[in-house]
C-alpha cells in the first residue's frame, strides 16, 4: 500500500513486535523494494492481512448462503421425488386392480364360450339326429351308411371344439396368475 495516498486516520498507539527470522529477511528485501520504512511496511502488510480475513469471512458466508441455497432446492427435489414416486405407486396399483379386472373378465368371457360352444354341439347333435338322420333314411341311405356319415361328421365336430378350446386354454396359460 502507498501511504502517502492512504487517507485513512493513523492510530496514535504504537506496537512493538518481535519478527521471526524467515519473516524478517522478507520484510527487508520488501521495504527495499518499495523504499517504505519497515513500519510503514509492517502496517501495510497488517492492514492486507485483516482485509484478506474479513474478505475471506464475508467469502464464507456467500459460500454458506449459496450452500443453504442448494439444500433448499435439493429438499425441494426431494419432496417432488417423493411426491412422483407416490404417484407411480398409485398408478402402480390402479393399473394392477384394471389387469387383474381384465384377466377375470377375460375368464368369465372364456366360461361364456366353452357354454356357446357347448350349445352348438348340442344343436348339432339335436339336428343331426332329427333332421340329418331322417334325410338320409329317406335318401336311400342304410343304417350301417348313416352311422358312418354321422361318426365322420362326430370326429370333426370334436376336433374342431378341441382345437378352439385348446386355443383358448393357451391364451389363458399366458395370462399371469390371478390374485
Amino acid at each position: 500500500m502507498d501511504t502517502k495516498n492512504n487517507y485513512r486516520p493513523l492510530s496514535s498507539q504504537t506496537s512493538s513486535l518481535r519478527l521471526y527470522e524467515d519473516d524478517y529477511e522478507e520484510i527487508s528485501r520488501t521495504c527495499r523494494e518499495s523504499g517504505h520504512k519497515p513500519a510503514e511496511e509492517i502496517r501495510d502488510l497488517v492492514s492486507e492481512a485483516l482485509s484478506a480475513r474479513r474478505n475471506r469471512i464475508s467469502g464464507v458466508d456467500e459460500i454458506i448462503q449459496k450452500l443453504n441455497q442448494l439444500l433448499e432446492q435439493n429438499q425441494q427435489l426431494a419432496e417432488q421425488n417423493r411426491l412422483a414416486t407416490e404417484r407411480y405407486e398409485q398408478l402402480e396399483e390402479r393399473s394392477a386392480g384394471l389387469k387383474q379386472g381384465l384377466i377375470q373378465n377375460l375368464r368369465e368371457f372364456y366360461a361364456i364360450l366353452l357354454e356357446t360352444l357347448s350349445a352348438s354341439i348340442g344343436a348339432r347333435r339335436l339336428a343331426w339326429n332329427y333332421v340329418a338322420h331322417t334325410v338320409l333314411k329317406q335318401t336311400g341311405f342304410n343304417d350301417e351308411e348313416i352311422k358312418q356319415r354321422y361318426e365322420a361328421e362326430k370326429k370333426a365336430w370334436i376336433d374342431e371344439k378341441d382345437n378352439i378350446a385348446r386355443a383358448l386354454e393357451e391364451a389363458i396359460k399366458k395370462m399371469p396368475p390371478q390374485k
